[in-house]
């Protein structure tokens, strides 16, 4: 799991907004720069603008949980 990749993603999103954006548009070429398994980059490919909104607001020790979950294939949103 590349939760330093994970959390520069993130961050860059929350600050970014074409990027954050460019997520949704293609999620491959604007996480290339990225350090991220398959599994991750697919999470971002697959995750809705509400989840990654969710994401985007909660603690980093939050998301942390969250990627843990998924990294175990049970994509379930543990944020409230």
């Amino acid at each position: 799991m590349s939760l330093k990749a994970i959390e520069a993603v993130l961050t860059r999103a929350m600050s970014d907004a074409v990027f954050a954006k460019s997520l949704f548009a293609n999620a491959e070429t604007s996480l290339a720069e990225y350090d991220l398994t398959r599994e991750e980059i697919a999470a971002f490919k697959e995750m809705s603008i509400n989840e990654l909104n969710t994401l985007m607001q909660a603690s980093p020790e939050e998301r942390k949980s969250f990627w843990v979950v998924l990294n175990h294939t049970e994509k379930i949103l543990l944020i409230h």
